[in-house]
């Protein structure tokens, strides 16, 4: 494998202003998502029933760091 100086592994990806909704809404996301994990934790539900919830949290609250998490 050969590493090259001069490549480009940036894209341009416009700014992003954090705003005061922006950051209730990551706040709301992050509880939520804490919830969820108690509740896979405890055993009452399923590693399927997780990530079935936790992708309708990423859509509901939209964080703000979704692009950074692939959802």
């Amino acid at each position: 494998m050969q590493v090259s100086r001069n490549a480009s592994v940036v894209s341009p990806v416009p700014a992003r202003i954090m705003t005061k909704e922006a950051m209730q809404k990551d706040f709301d996301y992050e509880m939520a998502q804490k919830i969820i994990k108690n509740l896979l934790d405890e055993g009452l539900i399923s590693i399927d029933e997780y990530d079935r919830i936790s992708a309708l949290n990423a859509q509901k609250f939209s964080p703000f760091y979704a692009d950074l998490m692939d959802i």
